[in-house]
């Protein structure tokens, strides 16, 4: 587990702030849910703001907000506090939208304060001739402009057509490719489509790709929805089977990963023969009947126990988050535990917030939803964790929330002066001082691991961090 604080507020006598409109149960854990944005009206536990339409890809950028892409042809910023939205790219006259097609993944540059590049994966053309195209933006600020071609040409479809996004830590990127409908075209090479690509920054191929001057990095895929990596060093990859087999699977490089020759295991004698002459990679784990398997990331929050060191998995057919723990070396799964089934309806994306939040873009109840209503992007928070505390006497905010090796207590003039104590859980106390300024640092690079309590003089407010 990463050295990361998450601040959790306990009070007495003083109420916390917030907007959440619901609560679900996630194991024995409870959580907030509040809605950032909806579509074009309200439904059940969606109240918001309005004008969202299919939300495909959801991102929390170092900018402190929301990136999202909408299937039609619009990137957007949301604010998740005021919940305001701008609209920064319109392709809607690009895009070519039907079915599953449209404008799908977004990766934002992995030092975007610096470099504040935006690549995204959209169809275009026109029905029996449909194309992916993989382009680079810059954004000024207020827009995405200076549009830049890293790939087209790429035969697509209205299904099957991949468009995941993922930055490896070289800064080289994976780009997921559906087979497009055209099963003969995954175990072809010399075909884009049904592949795993790896290019560089400026759409070339980098020189220690598998085979030399192509894209390729895996191949046999049928629709890679969902690509994570894990503190291990493993990039992981959900995938959409036809009927059965939807596929949890290690991404390995220049590896064969069957289709259409193989579905889920090497269990068939067919399949048998095949795997062992095709140097194929089975999946860690298969789902049948198919329960729609979308993107993922790995989640850490000892708040929430039942999610914390687990890879968190969003399911649009059988309308869940799924929560994986993997063994040591990575290769096979300890466990896999359902939550939140038939909650939201269809759970298409999912991303992490600077406190351990985490997004959800939801596209309905069925697969051929259009309905806007049901089109949303929730938040779910741990109960009383951060922000703002205020009362007639005295305020105090705590950010940033959490953090690597400090906090800060930032308060009003009455409180200066205060003592504050650090105590673990068995009343051992581990620090204390005194708040000096309005914005106190508090130092804890050298608290080792644990869950603590933060108790301020004279106030029943008990502050609880984990680290």
């Amino acid at each position: 587990m990463k050295n990361s604080l998450i601040l959790l507020l306990t009070l007495s006598s003083f109420s916390l702030i917030t907007k959440a409109q619901m609560t679900v149960t996630v194991g024995s854990t409870t959580l907030d849910v509040d809605t950032v944005y909806y579509g074009t009206g309200s439904t059940g536990a969606f109240t918001g703001n309005n004008g969202m339409d299919i939300p495909w890809e959801i991102l929390y950028g170092p900018d402190d907000h929301l990136w999202v892409t909408e299937r039609k042809g619009l990137i957007s910023r949301i604010d998740p506090i005021t919940k305001m939205k701008s609209v920064v790219l319109n392709l809607s006259g690009t895009v070519y939208q039907n079915s599953e097609s449209g404008l799908l993944g977004m990766a934002l540059h992995p030092d975007f304060e610096n470099s504040p590049e935006v690549f995204i994966a959209y169809t275009y053309g026109g029905f029996g001739n449909i194309r992916e195209r993989f382009e680079k933006y810059t954004f000024n600020g207020t827009n995405l402009v200076n549009p830049v071609v890293l790939l087209e040409d790429i035969i697509g479809n209205t299904t099957h057509i991949g468009c995941r996004i993922h930055f490896l830590p070289d800064n080289t990127i994976l780009f997921s490719t559906g087979d497009a409908q055209n099963t003969s075209l995954p175990q072809n090479t010399n075909s884009l489509s049904g592949k795993i690509l790896r290019m560089n920054m400026d759409g070339s191929i980098p020189a220690d790709n598998p085979i030399p001057g192509n894209y390729v990095y895996s191949y046999g895929h049928r629709n890679v929805q969902g690509i994570a990596s894990h503190p291990n060093g493993k990039i992981y990859l959900s995938e959409h089977g036809a009927s059965t087999d939807d596929e949890f699977q290690v991404l390995d490089v220049n590896r064969n990963y069957g289709w259409p020759d193989v579905e889920g295991f090497c269990d068939l004698a067919g399949e048998q023969t095949f795997c062992q002459a095709n140097n194929v990679i089975e999946p860690i784990t298969v789902w049948t009947p198919t329960i729609a398997p979308s993107d993922m990331v790995y989640y850490e929050n000892p708040l929430i126990p039942e999610l914390d060191g687990k890879i968190l998995m969003t399911v649009l057919k059988d309308k869940k988050l799924i929560a994986m723990e993997l063994s040591t070396d990575g290769t096979s799964l300890v466990s896999e535990t359902h939550y939140l089934t038939n909650t939201f309806g269809r759970l298409r994306d999912i991303c992490v917030g600077p406190q351990k939040e985490i997004y959800l873009a939801t596209n309905g109840a069925s697969w051929s939803n259009t309905n806007p209503n049901t089109h949303a992007i929730i938040v779910l928070k741990t109960q009383d964790t951060g922000g703002l505390i205020e009362s007639g006497d005295f305020e105090i905010t705590i950010f940033p929330n959490p953090v690597n090796d400090q906090f800060k207590i930032k308060c009003s003039e009455n409180l200066l002066n205060s003592a504050y104590t650090i105590s673990d859980l068995s009343g051992r106390l581990i620090s204390e001082g005194k708040i000096s300024s309005v914005e106190t640092t508090i130092y804890a690079s050298q608290i080792a691991k644990g869950i603590y309590q933060l108790q301020i003089e004279g106030l029943s407010v008990s502050k609880k961090f984990v680290k």
